[in-house]
Order: structure tokens, then sequence, then C-alpha cells
């Protein structure tokens, strides 16, 4: 696949031959032959070079890095029966589907996410599990989401999931099985963060399910809360109906039982999100009052930015909650303060933040009737990062805020053809 993956760049893409390409990529069109015709392993620096040559982001170093673990997973020899070897080559295949698909640009297969799935959802016990080691593993994972550029991480959380769903088969042990489903939890989030934001929102959907599911079996209350509050969120920026996004903050607040936590936190925050959105003034006052709330009484590591991101609720996820929130009800003065915030505290290797931060602002000073400056700064910040589900939701807001003679501005124009590019066009 990856060797297909490099001819469609090259060829389809870019229109090279393979002696140009070679030569521009500083390596030899006969390796480069044999790479495309997956002969021979691509080196780590080579696959550098065509990445940035082919313009593909990212996309054909991740591919390699899979294939990488792919042929690790592939060497594992089963220590039991065949049919444990029948499910763990269902496994491998489930993924390679997913991510021939993806690669493609075409529709997930029916029943390809679920088969990858399936180990979590019969999980039995095993002995010999180091989920501690996995419990890092998604962390890792969880702090690369806000560094890397939407999709980046969909093929190692694949990989990772069904090798996951594969021990998690063969346990024994009432600990480890508790364990994995933990980290099952986390991937499965991950893997519906990441699917929402390249559009494959079906994908997403039976990611969250498999996510409170999950962390449901583990029967860790901080869990079940944080699964349910960052799906709500999740939810908002897909635009799932409201009636959804209520019972999951509902759930949320209700297994939480006022126990303060980052879920609870992240659960409030998409309640005062659905709420602006259908200009609920009310109630996105209430929810941020509770958020406050909520925010107070947090532990010291629940909000540091030396916990992973998505497992803590920082100082600048206060802001963002209320800097969205006020510029969707017109609240616009102290929506550009809150964004102001946001930035000063938010790493500033968390690229993807500070440029969705920068769109609130630019819909706050449409807000403003500062039309030609609000537009041209939207306009500005979608180029300056790729167009994710999200992005395309606060694009949406920004042409919706528009009177009618600016929406047919130049500018407008071109906010409203990034705001319909797929995500895997961005």
């Amino acid at each position: 696949m990856l060797g297909s993956e490099l001819r469609h760049w090259r060829d389809e893409v870019c229109g090279l031959s393979q002696r140009e390409a070679a030569a521009q990529a500083l390596c030899d069109h006969g390796d480069l032959s044999r790479w495309e015709r997956g002969q021979a392993q691509v080196l780590p620096d080579v696959i550098e070079r065509l990445d940035a040559l082919y313009g593909a982001q990212g996309r054909l170093k991740a591919l390699r890095a899979f294939a990488g673990e792919f042929d690790r997973l592939r060497q594992v020899v089963p220590e039991e029966a065949s049919d444990l070897a029948e499910d763990d080559d269902m496994h491998r295949r489930a993924a390679m589907r997913l991510l021939a698909a993806l690669g493609a640009g075409v529709a997930i297969p029916p029943g390809t996410l679920e088969t990858l799935f399936s180990g979590i959802d019969n999980a039995v016990a095993d002995r010999g599990i180091h989920a501690d080691d996995w419990e890092e593993i998604a962390w890792e994972h969880g702090f690369s989401y806000y560094t890397q550029a939407p999709g980046t991480l969909i093929h190692a959380v694949a990989a990772d999931l069904a090798e996951v769903s594969r021990l998690l088969q063969r346990t024994s042990s009432a600990v480890a099985r508790t364990g994995l489903l933990r980290v099952s939890a986390q991937l499965a989030v991950l893997m519906g963060m990441e699917m929402s934001d390249v559009g494959e929102l079906r994908s997403s959907r039976q990611s969250w399910q498999v996510a409170r599911r999950a962390a449901d079996a583990t029967g860790d209350r901080e869990l079940r809360v944080w699964v349910r509050g960052w799906e709500a969120e999740y939810g908002f920026w897909a635009g799932r109906p409201a009636p959804v996004l209520a019972r999951l903050t509902e759930d949320a607040v209700h297994i939480a039982q006022g126990a303060a936590s980052a879920g609870l936190a992240e659960a409030l925050r998409a309640r005062a999100f659905v709420a602006a959105s259908q200009g609920d003034v009310h109630t996105v006052r209430v929810a941020l009052g509770e958020l406050r709330d909520v925010y107070e009484r947090l532990p010291g590591d629940a909000t540091s930015e030396r916990t992973t991101p998505l497992w803590s609720f920082a100082e600048r996820d206060a802001a963002w909650a209320n800097a969205y929130s006020l510029a969707l009800i017109g609240d616009t003065t102290p929506a550009t303060a809150a964004v102001d915030r946001a930035i000063a505290v938010c790493p500033p290797t968390f690229t993807g933040n500070i440029n969705h931060y920068e769109l609130v602002r630019a819909l706050a000073l449409v807000g403003e009737g500062d039309i030609d400056h609000g537009l041209g700064h939207a306009v500005t910040t979608a180029h300056a990062w790729p167009i994710s589900t999200i992005r395309c939701r606060t694009l949406g807001r920004i042409l919706d805020a528009l009177p009618k003679k600016g929406r047919e501005l130049e500018a407008a124009r071109e906010l409203r053809s990034l705001a319909a590019r797929p995500a895997a066009d961005a």
C-alpha cells in the first residue's frame, strides 16, 4: 500500500517520472522503483524528502511508520490455538482496510471499525499484560494530537487499537483487562477526534460508542465522565443533533455526582457551546458559571499543561470556553479578551489551537461590524493550518454573522470555498 501511495503522489499528483523524482529527492531511481513496487522498505530520511517533494503533508511519513509497525505485528508468533491466529489476522486486515480507504480517499468499508474494535467489545483476560506501558502510549498520542495536523495520528492509533484488541482477547487477569480497557477508551476517543477532524463522521460516532462502552466496563467514574465530555464537544463540532449532545452532557454531570474533574469541565464547556449556538444566553451564562466553579475546584495536576492536554483542563481551556461561547452570543469585547488570554497561556507548539482561537477573534471582529478586518483575518488564519471539521464549523459561523452585502465580498467567497473544502484536501 505504501508503494501504491508513492506511485500515486509521484505520477498522478505531481506528474513526475521516477528519474525526475529520484533526482529531486536525492535517491537512486532504481531504489525508488523497488519502493513503489513494495519490494523494499523506504529509508526514513528519504521518505521525509519524498513527502516534502510531493506535498503529501506528512501522509507518506505516517504510512511508512504504520508499515513498520505492521511488519512488527506480522512477526508476532501466536501463543495459542489457530483460532487466535485467525483473530490476529482479522484485526490486522481490518486495520489495513481502514488505512487503504483513508489513503484512497474513499468511504471506509462497512464493518471495518467493528472488526477493529471486536477485541475490546468481547474482552476476556490474560497474564503478562503491562497496561501501564499502553497508558504511556495513549498519553503520547494525546499530546501529539495538539501538535500535529488533523488526521496525522489515525494510522498509529489504528495500529495500537488492533494490538490492544488482540491483547484483550488473550488476558486472564482482571487487573490487566481493566487497564487495557482504560487504554482502549482513550485510544477510541483519539480515533473519534481524528475521524471527526477529517470528516469521517460515521466512523467517529462508532469510535465514541466503543469509547463509552470500554470506559463503562472499567467502572472508573472519572474516565466515564471524561469520554462523554469529549464526545459532547466533538459532537458539537460535527453538527450532531442538540438532543444527543444534551444527553451526553447530562450523563456526564449525573455520573460525576458533583466531583470536579477535567471531564466534567469538558462537558460543561460543550453545554455552553451548544447553548450559544442556539442563542440561549441564559443557559450559556449558567453553564459558564458552573464551569468556573468546577475549574476552581480542580486539583493541580488536572490544570497543569504538564499533564497530557486530553486529560487536563488548563487555564487556556477555561479561557477558550468563554471566548467561543461569548463570541457566538455577540458579547464580543469579553470574547476578544478571552481569546487574548487563551493565546497568552497556550503552549506555542499547539499550533492548531492557536489557529482556532484566531478564527474566533475574526468572528468577534465580524460581530462588532468590522467586516473587512474580520474577513481578512479569517482568510489569513484559515490558510495557515489544515481545514478540519472543527474549523469548518467556525468558518461557517463567521459567514453566518456577515450582513448581506458582506457575503458578496471576495474575501467572503474565498472563505466560503475554504469552509467547503474536504478536510482530506486541506
